[in-house]
Order: C-alpha cells, then structure tokens, then sequence
C-alpha cells in the first residue's frame, strides 16, 4: 500500500510530500504538484521538464500549484530551481504492463520545496534526484522507489542537519541584525524626537523674534504717522499763514493811492551831419628829367613831376602753391621681451610663446595630440592656426 511507503520515505518531509487521490482508467500518468520556496516568493523560480534526456519545456508561472500529464512508457526528470537556491530533482518512470494501463493509475500528489544555498554546506546529493517514481508490482500503482530513497537517505539526513545548523546560525544573526536595526531605528527616533524639540524651540525662539519686530514695526508705522500728520498739519498752517499775508498786502496795495509819474524830458534831437567830400583821385607820378628846357629857364635840364599811366614796374611776388612736405613723427616702438617654452607630456606636446610689452603679457599655446590633432589657444581661449602663427611667431622687435 501506498501508506506504507509514506512511512518509508518521512525523511524527505521537507523535500516531498506524496498521496492518493482517487483511482481512474487513463492513457497518461497525470501528476499535482505544488512548488515552494523557503523564506522566500516563487519570482524568479522556474521548473524544466526533461522527457527521455532531452528538454521538453519551461514553467515560469503557475508553479504554486499545477497539473501535468505525463506519457506512458517514459522517462521524466522534473527540474526545480531558483537563483541562489539548491536545485532538486524528481525522476518519473511511466513504464507499466498493459493490464496495469487498462486498469487506470491514480493521480500522484507531491510538493517540491527549495531551500537557501548555504557556503559550507555539501550537496552534492542534490545533483541526483530526491525522489525516484516508478510502477509498484505489488500496489499495482505509481509510488516511490523505497531502494533508492534508502540509497541516498544517510546523504541527505547529513545534508538537511547542516542545512539546519546554518539556518540556526542564520535565524540567529538575524535576530542580532533586527536587535541592531531596532535600536538603530530607537536611536533614529530619538534624533529625530530631539531635533523635532530644537526645531521647535528655534520656531518659538523665531516666531517670538517675529512678534517682537512686528510690534516695532508697528509702533515706528505709527510714530512715523503721528509724524507725516503733524508735519502735514505745519504745512498747511503755513500756506495759510502765507496765504493771508499775501491777501493783506494785496488789501494795503489797493487801498493806496498810485504814485505821481515824473515829468519827461524831451530828447535831444541829433543835427543832421554834412557829408565829406570825397577823396581827390590818386594821381601817378614818374620821376624823370625833362629833354627840351622851358622857356624863360636856364638851358639845365630840371627835374620835374609828370603825370604817367605806365604800369609799375614791381611786379608780386610768386605763391608756391606745392605743398609743403612736413616732417615724419616717429613714435617709439615698446620693446617686447619673448619667452618660448616647449612642454613634453605622454600624451601631447606643448609650445608655450609668452609676449609682454612692459603693460600687458599675452600667452600663446599650440597643443599637438599625439593622435594627430592640433590645437591653438590664446590667453586660453581657443584661435586659430593664422592668428597663432601672426602674432605669436612674428619677429619681435
């Protein structure tokens, strides 16, 4: 009977779980599986069939519970596994007699539970399958190879006592990590409930400061108020004030009486001038002798003024109208002191010009990349290669 094979194989407890329920005439071997992770979710978990050797298929969801129905007369491996778990293994031999296949198989049950995979621990077992079904002759069912379980049950029993004790190692840091997260977390609060306390204390202290300046404020509003009305109320006083004077003199300039106007002297009238004569007109004189003597004077020749039209013989002087060549101002040139450095790097090599005048000093950089590319700068701005050779390799004077 079945029941007695359970009893056989209780060690595998933790491993898998088998059990009948009910018996039917089929022409497959129909399996209900149930899929588990210790202290953890089925993300990431998955179960591969393999049927005669060779890969059939990949279960990725649905693995909580599921049902399958495996071919008569072969041979299946149901794989079970999970990053950072132990993978575990069931072997299913469907091979049966004819008569067994006529009469039907009842439904096998199991659950497959996975657990850490922890340094230290051998298992080595668990490359070979937990668990082997096969046709019973005697139950004329499905049921577990009780030789093979009995085979690899001293392995298996040394590998869950390891698997155990890492597990108390690990309950047990784990209560030391929660230990150390509550009070991590206790400390935290209690920063936290302190910080809540000076913050706020520091709003009161600010809130209070607020208040305080409020009421300054409001009293300098109000003085400065009281202020603006008075000097207002000043203002208008004396507008008044002024307002009634100038009516007063107005009133005093009315009721007096106007002022006698002078008697006016008549203006001195200007006599008429005569006007000049005009000048006598310029006459030319020509200094000369006179050839034939006059009548009644001696035979020397006299000297005489004669009238004369000639034109004068002074003649202006020329205008040069060339202009004239002014003198060339030469400025003097500054001197410019030049300092040339040649920098070697791995990966690039530097030509560092310096010019300074005495007033300013202006850097010029050629930077050539060992990769073939060459770049300028001047005063660290990026130029270009004219104005780099231009100005930086120009002859200085």
């Amino acid at each position: 009977m079945r029941t007695g094979t359970l009893q056989v194989c209780a060690f595998i407890g933790a491993l898998v779980f088998a059990s009948a329920t009910g018996v039917r005439a089929q022409s497959n071997f129909q399996v209900n599986g149930r899929f588990k992770v210790e202290d953890g979710s089925l993300d990431g978990a998955r179960m591969i069939v393999y049927k005669n050797g060779e890969k059939q298929r990949t279960l990725n969801s649905g693995l909580a519970k599921f049902t399958m129905d495996l071919d008569l007369n072969s041979n299946y491996i149901l794989e079970f596994e999970k990053s950072g778990f132990v993978t575990k293994r069931l072997s299913f031999d469907t091979h049966a007699p004819a008569e067994a296949i006529t009469n039907g198989f009842t439904p096998f049950e199991f659950v497959v539970s996975l657990f850490k995979q922890y340094d230290g621990v051998n298992t080595v077992v668990f490359n070979q399958p937990v668990g082997m079904i096969r046709f019973d002759k005697n139950t004329q069912d499905f049921d577990y190879d009780t030789d093979y379980t009995k085979s690899i049950q001293s392995a298996l029993e040394e590998t869950m006592r390891n698997v155990a004790a890492k597990q108390e190692q690990e309950k047990g840091r784990e209560e030391i990590e929660a230990k150390e997260k509550a009070r991590a977390a206790a400390e935290q609060a209690k920063a936290e409930a302190e910080a809540a306390k000076e913050k706020a204390r520091a709003d009161a202290a600010k809130a209070k400061e607020e208040a305080e300046a409020a009421r300054e404020k409001a009293k300098a509003d109000k003085e400065a108020a009281e202020a603006a009305k008075r000097e207002e109320a000043m203002k208008q006083a004396q507008a008044k004030k002024a307002a009634d004077e100038l009516r007063a003199a107005e009133a005093r300039k009315k009721a007096e009486p106007p002022p006698a106007s002078p008697a006016r002297e008549p203006k001195p009238v200007a006599k008429p001038r005569k006007p000049a004569p005009p000048p006598p007109p310029a006459r030319s004189v020509d200094k000369g002798l006179r050839k034939e003597p006059v009548s009644g004077e001696d035979q020397r020749r006299t000297l005489a003024v004669r009238e004369s039209s000639e034109p004068s013989p002074v003649r202006p002087a020329p205008v040069n109208e060339r202009s004239e060549t002014k003198p060339e101002i030469k400025r003097p040139v500054p001197e410019i002191l030049r300092n040339e450095e040649l920098i070697v790097e791995p990966n690039q090599v530097i030509v560092r010009i310096q010019l300074d005048n005495g007033k300013e000093r202006t850097e010029y950089r050629k930077v050539t990349h060992k990769y073939g590319q060459t770049f300028y700068f001047k005063d660290g701005q990026s130029t270009s290669r004219l104005v780099y050779e231009r100005e930086a390799l120009a002859e200085v004077r």
